[in-house]
């Protein structure tokens, strides 16, 4: 979808707008591993949310995501699984030392790492995927040239610098046009847009997420979700 379009879409019916980038999408596929259950929750809820009638939410993506997000989903799979027989060995563990029973995971459970892929690919298919935008990749060709967050000595950071300008962008026309919901990027990327280890934007993009954007930054789904709570969202 082009940018004015979405812009047009957006403001034809009033939500909050979260941006998705690969890592958040494949988050959900790892919560398992990374003992984050809220995900998954999180992302099931936004599913709903971008599926009612008006939308409750509006989801987007850049033009690199779906190719980012197939080029790791396998890998994120794996992360899941590893996690899930992980759980069944501690039971076995905890049986040969005589420790007291720890029960093994249902057979149904075993077919989680398919169904949060399945999760993970219905996020991203519902989700608005943005067209190319000149403005927005001419800015990102800038940012690429001159090292400058999320983008990185030696060309790095290139497809972050294409998401993050038409994040920009899009968030820009939206307040032209009139739009004063609220605006969410949600990466957890906290390398290339964070101060990691904490969940706080990087100083150096401070400037671009404040007003007038006025986008808000968010290392999860389920930070997304406090965001939107708290600026009065009813999902």
């Amino acid at each position: 979808m082009t940018l004015a379009d979405a812009v047009s879409t957006i403001t034809a019916n009033p939500a909050p707008v979260v941006f998705l980038d690969s890592c958040i999408l494949l988050d959900t596929v790892r919560a398992p591993l990374r003992n984050a259950a809220g995900e998954v929750r999180v992302a099931s809820q936004f599913l709903v949310a971008v599926g009612r009638v008006p939308k409750t939410i509006h989801l987007i993506i850049g033009s690199p995501t779906p190719t980012e997000w197939n080029d790791h989903i396998d890998e994120a799979v794996r992360d899941c699984t590893l996690a899930v027989n992980s759980y069944n060995a501690v039971a076995d563990v905890c049986g040969y030392l005589a420790i007291p029973a720890v029960a093994t995971l249902p057979a149904a459970a075993l077919d989680l790492p398919t169904r949060l892929r399945q999760l993970s690919a219905d996020l991203l298919a519902a989700a608005i995927r943005l067209d190319h935008h000149a403005d927005a990749l001419a800015r990102a060709v800038d940012r690429v040239v001159a090292c400058r967050k999320p983008a990185t000595k030696g060309g790095k950071g290139a497809k972050d610098a294409v998401i993050l300008e038409h994040v920009l962008e899009t968030t820009r026309q939206l307040r032209a046009a009139g739009y004063p919901g609220i605006c969410v990027f949600t990466s957890s990327n906290t390398k290339d847009f964070g101060v990691p280890p904490g969940t706080n934007l990087h100083p150096l993009l401070v400037p671009d997420f404040a007003p007038p954007v006025d986008l808000l930054y968010a290392t999860s789904l389920t930070r997304a979700e406090t965001l939107l709570l708290g600026a009065g969202w009813v999902p």
